[in-house]
């Protein structure tokens, strides 16, 4: 009967069960990968310190800045975070070696793998750093409010950090980036950053209010379009982050070349002309020399009717000749206007030949300035050996001219008898001259003031010895008439600045007439 029980019994599994890893800070999931409306990295580490019961700053020095490099240690009490950061927090949403420290440091915390999707570091071959994220941290208070009243997650999207959104896409009102309470600014992050509440006074940003003016100027249609139109490229962009491999610098040029031969036929300059950019700017785009910056290319797409992830991905696949350029105005740059051509090659030489001879030198922007031209450059395109050589030129004399003028001004300070003399600080201050310019081109003059003043600081202290080695032997003579010992303690009793006892020559003068009053051998 119990051999029957102990065959009913299942065996046990011995086998060692697995446990999965265990992160050091919550393993806390980035909102809205893969959507135009992904988490920013700043905002997720003020989310993820609010998780923590914790502040930003106290949660960045205590766990995230052992995992930095000795570089990215973030030192100092309250305010740390602003000090150390200041004004590049803003790079943390972004590309570079910041960035990349940081992410590694919060996966290690958090395991989470796709944390730099909420950054532009997939982009960081094609878009430079310049003009692309804001410094100051802005928001929609009607998002934030919406978000709050249906118990939805407050957080902060990358897309508000991107210099070129102004507009909010679902709201239509200009980004706010001043505290309604205490009017302040708030960086990107801050020791007490909090998502949609400020980091200066502690109040909450949202509102439910339909405010459509900011600095009292209403959102005309033009800007509500043009933002409306961006938001939506770049929210895209965004959103395909995680399925895309990073583009390169030659992707864009080649994307550009091929614009260039669909819609001008391959002439730059036409092309330039008609998308509202600079010539030879145009034309380092196109040969990668450089890249363009995000408002550069967002009005390039925007001029040609191309979406700007078809510009990064699949531009120069653009075959159609009947796509038409939009000739509509907008509102963030208007188009440059093509130099006039005033005089010939030779023309200009001569000028330039005739400058480099006329006394006194001229300057090269007056010389630009007098044949009606706005910039020296197009003197540089016709000759820039004789261009360099009146730059040269123009430098010396007035070099010379600040010499001279500076010689003019300190001879009457040498030649002056007055008493007592003036130090070097106080010429530099009279004159109005730096004392480095002074020191550079009159050492020596510099030399003899400075030697002058010297010698009268020296009789002006030998007199100061004098007059109190006099008034110490006068108290003592009269302490000892009196039949008291002329103490060093009871002589400072009777002078007139009792403090000066201390004082090395004072100690001597008591010792000396001590020892001539017997007191002392």
């Amino acid at each position: 009967m119990i051999s029957e029980d102990l065959q009913s019994l299942e065996l046990c599994n011995l086998q060692e069960i697995t446990i999965p890893p265990r992160s050091r800070l919550y393993h806390l999931k980035p909102i809205g990968i893969g959507t135009p409306y992904v988490e920013s990295l700043t905002g997720y580490i003020a989310r993820l310190a609010e998780e923590h019961c914790l502040s930003t700053g106290i949660l960045f020095l205590s766990e995230i800045a052992s995992f930095l490099k000795e570089g990215y240690i973030f030192k100092g009490k309250e305010g740390g975070l602003d000090q150390i950061f200041a004004n590049q927090t803003k790079a943390l949403n972004g590309m570079g070696k910041w960035v990349i420290n940081l992410i590694k440091a919060l996966e290690a915390l958090t395991l989470c793998n796709d944390l730099r999707f909420m950054t532009m570091l997939t982009w960081g071959q094609v878009l430079p750093n310049r003009n692309l994220l804001r410094s100051v941290k802005a928001w929609c208070p009607n998002c934030y409010e919406h978000w709050r009243t249906t118990n939805q997650i407050v957080y902060e999207p990358l897309l508000w950090s991107l210099n070129e959104v102004n507009i909010c896409p679902h709201h239509y009102l200009y980004l706010c980036t001043q505290c309604p309470h205490c009017s302040k600014e708030n960086r990107l992050l801050a020791w007490r950053s909090r998502p949609g509440y400020c980091s200066k006074c502690g109040g909450w940003l949202g509102s439910s209010s339909n405010i459509e003016l900011v600095n009292n100027v209403k959102i005309s249609q033009t800007e509500l379009n043009w933002q409306t139109w961006v938001t939506s490229n770049l929210g895209d962009l965004l959103a395909a982050t995680p399925n895309l491999y990073p583009p390169t610098q030659e992707k864009i040029s080649q994307s550009l070349s091929t614009y260039v031969n669909v819609f001008a036929n391959g002439n730059i300059a036409l092309f330039a002309q008609k998308v509202g950019m600079g010539k030879v700017q145009t034309h380092r785009w196109c040969t990668g020399k450089s890249l363009p910056t995000i408002d550069a290319l967002l009005l390039i797409c925007f001029q040609l009717n191309i979406s700007l992830l078809d510009c990064f991905t699949k531009g120069e696949n653009i075959n159609s000749i009947s796509l038409i350029i939009k000739n509509q105005s907008l509102p963030t740059r208007k188009p440059r206007e093509p130099h006039k051509q005033l005089y010939t090659q030779n023309e200009i030489i001569h000028i330039l030949k005739t400058a480099l001879s006329t006394n006194p030198p001229p300057s090269l922007v007056e010389i630009t300035e007098n044949l009606g031209y706005k910039k020296t450059s197009i003197l540089y395109y016709h000759s820039s050996d004789l261009c360099k050589a009146i730059k040269a030129r123009y430098t010396e004399y007035k070099k010379a001219e600040k010499i001279k003028k500076i010689q003019i001004l300190l001879e009457p300070v040498i030649e002056s008898e007055e008493y007592p003399p003036l130090s070097m600080q106080e010429v530099t201050q009279q004159l109005g001259i730096s004392l480095p310019s002074l020191k550079k081109y009159f050492p020596e003059i510099c030399r003899a003031i400075s030697e002058r003043y010297a010698n009268y600081c020296k009789e002006k202290s030998n007199q100061r010895v004098e007059i109190l080695t006099q008034e110490i032997r006068q108290v003592a003579f009269k302490l000892h008439s009196e039949g008291i010992e002329p103490t060093a303690s009871r002589i400072s009793a009777h002078l007139s600045k009792p403090g000066v006892i201390l004082q090395k020559k004072a100690i001597a003068a008591v010792q000396a007439v001590r020892c001539e009053l017997g007191w002392e051998k």
